[in-house]
């Protein structure tokens, strides 16, 4: 419900508010009437982010739910997302999907001071994460349940369905954030609109060139994939689930498993599984060194884009320095800069 102030506070400025957090009071009274659960309904909050995920259980089975933060996209674009994942689930593919509520729709709506937000409540992903799972001969499956993936995307799509590279240019969505992020970094400021320019031109080439595009997660990485003891695996967390480049997909892990500086191992053993089940192009091949900058690229924009929200020192973890040279490095060699 939206925020009214008291008699005594009229004369006090009304605050604009980025990102409210819901009580844990509300989510469980609100699954309790939406979804068939059984006996005494709970909740707590995980963790808040880049959206806040809460765990909720009843007398037999926890599950997580996810409120989405307010963000540049309209707030019934996580049906993109959720109707995916049905398909995905349909095809008995191993992915974190979401609840039904008693009408059969998969995601539902509240007012909060910044405006109407959306969410989900999914099946809880068994296991831990990969990176507390590490083995090559795990990861060399999960690169195998990924292509599948992949494949599946292009029947959900349907075979008359032409792609396209909007998607996969929304890092220009974020870059005026981006720019003011770097405000005190003339060299950041200078060079990040350049690269995301040719790197517009350039995607539009490769897609041109028929380097595979499709129904992709778009933020896949170790932390993205429960593994358990009995080794089953549990893809989860397609927020950000579009539109985009196959390669581009596969790279965000292999960079991701550099980013948590894991050894590399795991990222060949994974595109070796990747590839039992869809070998690369040798375009794809050839602009691996792309596409990983361009993951870089995505993340610096996405988390100043997200800064008003969560905070300039969520983006600080890593030194600007190491992201600005590891982007600016490939940038040259691929000769976008």
């Amino acid at each position: 419900m939206t925020f009214v102030p008291s008699s005594l506070e009229q004369d006090l400025p009304l605050a604009q508010i980025s990102h409210s957090v819901v009580h844990p009071d509300f989510i469980a009274r609100e699954v309790a009437a939406r979804y068939p659960m059984q006996g005494k309904v709970e909740a707590w909050l995980l963790y808040r982010g880049m959206n806040d995920v809460y765990l909720v259980k009843d007398d037999h089975t926890k599950y997580a739910l996810r409120v989405w933060r307010k963000t540049y996209r309209d707030v019934d674009d996580v049906a993109y997302e959720l109707d995916y994942l049905a398909f995905l689930k349909d095809r008995n593919f191993p992915a974190s999907v979401a609840v039904p509520q008693h009408d059969g729709t998969l995601y539902w709506k509240a007012a909060t001071p910044e405006g109407p937000r959306a969410l989900a409540m999914y099946d809880w992903a068994p296991g831990r994460k990969f990176g507390d799972m590490l083995s090559e001969e795990t990861a060399h499956r999960i690169g195998a349940a990924f292509a599948r993936m992949h494949l599946l995307g292009n029947e959900w799509a349907g075979k008359d369905h032409t792609f396209s590279t909007a998607t996969a240019k929304d890092y220009n969505l974020c870059m005026p954030a981006l720019i003011d992020f770097v405000y005190d970094r003339p060299d950041d400021l200078r060079d990040y609109p350049i690269i995301a320019a040719n790197l517009d031109r350039r995607l539009d080439e490769l897609a041109a060139g028929n380097v595979p595009l499709g129904v992709c997660h778009r933020d896949f990485h170790p932390s993205n994939v429960h593994v358990d003891e009995a080794g089953t695996i549990t893809l989860l967390d397609f927020d950000a689930a579009g539109e985009d480049f196959l390669m581009q997909d596969v790279q965000n892990y292999v960079w991701g498993n550099l980013f948590y500086g894991f050894s590399d191992s795991y990222g060949t053993a994974f595109e070796e599984g990747y590839q039992t089940v869809r070998p690369f192009t040798a375009e794809e091949i050839a602009n691996k060194e792309l596409f990983l900058m361009a993951k870089a690229l995505r993340l610096v924009a996405g988390m100043a884009q997200s800064s008003v929200a969560v905070g300039r020192g969520t983006l600080r973890f890593r030194n600007l320095d190491w992201l600005g040279n590891y982007i600016k490095t490939r940038a040259r060699s691929c000769g976008l800069l």
